[in-house]
């Protein structure tokens, strides 16, 4: 009777040093574990798109395509339904479907109609109906029918590893930009530094209903805040189209920065046919950074200067990865990568650098 209580004593230090190893492992396994966000943009939507090789290999948790996705000029809304029965041709965009989760939002080109690039689009409403569709939003995905236009906000991962992918739509309720006069624009095709367009500086991207939304999301709850907008950020007034062709947006979504003051933002963009990273100081109270994807398939441009850049441009860079590592002190790691994946550069930053004062 003493032997087997013995051996019943033992079986339960057994299985407490198994529970207490088990318990080291998971939190040991937690700790190494990371989160990845990747996103691109500009496509030939009729071309091979080798990347994606590299993108599913990888497997990010999350993809987001940042618009362009379609190379169309489209005069109608059969020019854009050609478009997307190509596009669905290719395998790796179905692929990627299957293991990540995929977000999505327009640009120019797979927004517009008749050149109507904005809010004046008087077929927007059917727009948006096949561009949801083609990527398989559910049919009562709030996204149908928000006066904001496809804004989407996802927490991903639970307390202390969530992250939020924030995506402004800024196409839906955006104002026009007018391009300078015919011999301005003669002039500037041969200087890389200047683009077609003039300022529109009443002009806004968002909405008064999409700035109340954004504020309410980066009010949420999370660790890290990736914030992915179709057009630049932080880029110089020089012609391109971007947010600093909006000053009065711009000056907006500082001023909503300043207040809110959200831990560990990080800003994703696309619309430039070359990757680089950026960073402000005036945006927040630590310095804020923006990955620029590149191109996925449609060849690069010539970078023009910046102030804001942060190194040097990469013509070669085909899509943008930021990824969290989750340890005691977590990083995020923010990298440019080419065709076959490979990194081009990247910066490597510790969360706690990223917290308001």
């Amino acid at each position: 009777m003493r032997c087997c209580q013995r051996f019943n004593n033992k079986s339960v230090v057994v299985q407490l040093l198994l529970g207490a190893l088990l318990l080291l492992l998971t939190a040991t396994t937690q700790a190494q574990q990371s989160t990845r966000v990747a996103f691109g943009c500009c496509m030939d939507h009729s071309s091979r798109q080798e990347v994606w090789d590299a993108v599913n290999h990888a497997q990010p948790e999350v993809f987001v395509f940042l618009g362009n996705t379609l190379d169309v000029e489209a005069d109608d809304m059969d020019d854009l339904l050609d478009a997307y029965e190509v596009f669905n041709r290719f395998r790796g965009p179905r692929v990627l479907r299957r293991g990540s989760a995929v977000m999505s939002v327009w640009n120019k080109t797979d927004y517009s109609i008749d050149g109507h690039a904005g809010k004046t689009n008087p077929q927007r409403y059917a727009v948006r109906n096949h561009f949801l569709t083609f990527w398989r939003e559910p049919a009562t995905s709030e996204r149908l029918f928000q006066e904001h236009g496809i804004a989407k906000s996802v927490i991903f991962g639970n307390e202390p590893q969530r992250v939020q992918v924030i995506v402004l739509d800024g196409r839906w309720n955006r104002d026009e930009l007018e391009q300078v006069g015919w011999m301005e624009r003669q002039t500037r095709r041969f200087n890389a530094d200047l683009g077609p367009y003039q300022p529109n500086r009443a002009g806004d991207l968002l909405g008064d209903k999409q700035w109340q939304w954004l504020k309410g999301q980066l009010q949420k709850p999370a660790e890290v805040r990736i914030l992915l907008s179709a057009t630049p950020v932080l880029a110089p007034a020089n012609g391109y189209d971007s947010w600093s062709m909006f000053p009065k947006a711009q000056d907006r979504l500082k001023s909503v920065l300043q207040e809110l003051q959200p831990s560990g933002l990080i800003l994703g963009v696309g619309d430039r046919l070359f990757g680089e990273f950026s960073n402000a100081d005036d945006y927040l109270s630590y310095p804020l950074w923006q990955v620029t994807a590149g191109s996925i398939n449609l060849g690069s441009d010539t970078p023009y200067s910046s102030v804001y850049r942060d190194g040097q441009a990469y013509e070669e860079s085909r899509y943008g990865q930021i990824e969290v590592i989750w340890k005691e002190q977590p990083e995020l790691v923010l990298t440019l990568r080419d065709v076959d994946g490979r990194p081009l550069d990247s910066r490597r930053l510790t969360l706690s650098e990223l917290q308001s004062n």
